[in-house]
C-alpha cells in the first residue's frame, strides 16, 4: 500500500468532511444561542417569566425533536440519490417530505397548544401557569413553518450544501434579538408581553427562516435541477413510507438522549438546589461541545449516503476512515479542554462555593465521555448515511434508559457493593457508561454492515 497516498487520500476526504460541517457548526450555535437569547431577555422581565421560558423550552422540545427528527431522513435519502444520479428522484423525495412535514407540523402545533393536561400536573403558581401555556400557544403557530424549513434544509445538505443552513440560522439569531425587544417589552402601540412576547418573536422567526429557505431554493443554481414542474400528490409507497421509515427511528433516538438527560433533573431534584444547579451547568456546557462531534456527524451522513448512492466501497471507506480519525481527535480536544478549563468556565456560571464544588466534579465526569460520545455520533451519522436507522434506534434505548438512566438511577440511590449511594455522580457515571456502550454496539453494527454490503465496485 502506498502510505503517502493514502495519508493524502484521508487529508483529502477530511477536508470535504470539514467544508461540510463547520457551516453546520456554526448553524447550530446560532439556533442554540436563540434558546440563550430567549432566556436572558426574559429574565429582564421577572422570574415568572424566565421560569416559563424555562419551562415552556422543556416541553417544546421533545415535540420539536420527533417532528423535525422524522424529517432527517431526507438526508441520506437525497445523498443516495445524488450518488446514483437520479434528480427526479432528488425532486419527489423533496416534494413528498413538504407533503409529510404538514401533517408533522400541524400535530406538533396541537400538543402545544392543548398542553393544559401536563401544566395541571406541575403545580405551578397561576402567573406562571398562564405565562408558560400563553408561551407555547404562540411557538405552536411557528411549527409548521419550521417543519416546512427543516424539510429545505435536510434536502440541500443531501445535495452537499450546507452554507444556506449557516447563513439563515445566523439571519434567524439577528432577527429574534429585535423581535424579541418589540414583544417582550413592547414599543409604541404595542404592549410588553414577557415571556409570551418571546413566543410571538419565536414564530415570527421560524416562518421568516422558512421564506428564506423556499426562495433559495426555488431560485438558487444549485437546486433549480431538482424542481418538478407542478405540484406532485403524496405517495405512500414509494414517497412518504421510505421518510417514515428511515426517519421515524431516527426521530426516538433522538428522544431517547434527550430523554435521559430531562428525566435525569426530575430524579436529582430532591438532592438540593446546589446538585440542581452543578448539573444544569455541566449539562449546558456539555451541551454545547456536543455541537461540534454531531456537525460532524451531519457531514458524514452526506459523504457516506453520496459514496452509498454510488456503490463505491472504497470512497465508503475513506469517508468512514477519515470521520472516525476526526472524532477521536474531536474526543480527544473536547476531553483535554473540559478538563483544563473547568474552573474558569464554571465561574462563568457561578461564585456558589457548594455549587462549584459539585459542578467542577461533574465536568470530570464530562470530559470522560467525551471520545466515545464523538464516537457513537460519529456512527450513528455513518450509518445514516447507509440507511441503516432501526439498530440505532435500539442501541439508544439500551444504552441510554437501560445503562445510563437505569443503572445511573440505582447506584445513585442505593448502596454500591456495601458502600454509599452516589448521588448526582451516580447519574454522570450511568451516562459515562451510557455513551461508552452506544459507541462500541454501534462500531460492532458498522462493521457488520460494512460487512454485507454488496457492491459492484
Amino acid at each position: 500500500m502506498n502510505f503517502s497516498l493514502s495519508f493524502k487520500a484521508l487529508g483529502k476526504e477530511s477536508k470535504q468532511i470539514i467544508k461540510l460541517a463547520w457551516p453546520i457548526f456554526t448553524a447550530q450555535l446560532a439556533l442554540t444561542s436563540l434558546g440563550v437569547v430567549d432566556t436572558v431577555m426574559s429574565g429582564w422581565v421577572g422570574v415568572d417569566d424566565l421560569a416559563a421560558i424555562g419551562l415552556g423550552s422543556s416541553i417544546l422540545l421533545p415535540v420539536f425533536i420527533f417532528a423535525t427528527g422524522i424529517l432527517l431522513a431526507l438526508t441520506p435519502i437525497t445523498a443516495r440519490f445524488l450518488g446514483q444520479n437520479k434528480p427526479l428522484q432528488i425532486a419527489s423525495a423533496l416534494q413528498q417530505g413538504r407533503w409529510l412535514a404538514i401533517p408533522l407540523g400541524l400535530a406538533a402545533m396541537a400538543v402545544l397548544m392543548f398542553v393544559q393536561p401536563l401544566l395541571n400536573l406541575l403545580h405551578l403558581s397561576p402567573n406562571v401557569y398562564q405565562l408558560t401555556q400563553d408561551y407555547l400557544w404562540w411557538v405552536a403557530l411557528g411549527l409548521p413553518g419550521i417543519a416546512l424549513f427543516q424539510v429545505y434544509r435536510f434536502f440541500w445538505e443531501g445535495l452537499g450544501i450546507t452554507l444556506p443552513t449557516m447563513a439563515l440560522s445566523l439571519a434567524a439569531l439577528t432577527l429574534n434579538i429585535p423581535l424579541n425587544a418589540l414583544f417582550i417589552y413592547g414599543y409604541g402601540p404595542i404592549d410588553g408581553l414577557g415571556a409570551v412576547g418571546c413566543g410571538v418573536a419565536t414564530a415570527i422567526v421560524m416562518w421568516s427562516m422558512l421564506l428564506g429557505a423556499w426562495l433559495y431554493v426555488r431560485y438558487a443554481a444549485a437546486t433549480r435541477p431538482y424542481q418538478l414542474a407542478g405540484l406532485q400528490k403524496p405517495v405512500w409507497q414509494h414517497g412518504i413510507k421510505p421518510i417514515l421509515w428511515l426517519g421515524l427511528p431516527m426521530a426516538l433516538a433522538l428522544l431517547f438522549e434527550v430523554g435521559m438527560f430531562s428525566f435525569i433533573v426530575l430524579f436529582i431534584a430532591p438532592l438540593g438546589t446546589s446538585v440542581i444547579g452543578a448539573h444544569q451547568i455541566a449539562m449546558s456546557f456539555t451541551s454545547l461541545l456536543f455541537m461540534l462531534p454531531l456537525s460532524l456527524s451531519m457531514a458524514l451522513t452526506v459523504r457516506v449516503g453520496l459514496a452509498y448512492g454510488q456503490e463505491n466501497l472504497a470512497q465508503l471507506r475513506l469517508s468512514v476512515m477519515s470521520g472516525t480519525f476526526m472524532a477521536l481527535g474531536f474526543g480527544l480536544v473536547l476531553s483535554l479542554s473540559t478538563v483544563l478549563f473547568r474552573q474558569p468556565i464554571v465561574a462563568l456560571y457561578t461564585q456558589y462555593d457548594g455549587v462549584v464544588m459539585i459542578a467542577l466534579s461533574l465536568f470530570l465526569f464530562a470530559a470522560s465521555y467525551q471520545i466515545f460520545d464523538a464516537i457513537q455520533v460519529a456512527m450513528a451519522g455513518i450509518l445514516r448515511g447507509l440507511h441503516d436507522t432501526q439498530v440505532t434506534m435500539w442501541v439508544t434505548l439500551v444504552s441510554y434508559w437501560g445503562l445510563g438512566l437505569g443503572g445511573g438511577y440505582l447506584i445513585a440511590f442505593y448502596p454500591v457493593i456495601g458502600g454509599q449511594p452516589l448521588g448526582v455522580y451516580g447519574f454522570w457515571a450511568g451516562i459515562v457508561g451510557g455513551l461508552i456502550l452506544a459507541a462500541i454496539l454501534l462500531i460492532f453494527r458498522l462493521k457488520w454492515t460494512l460487512k454485507h454490503l454488496n457492491f459492484k465496485h
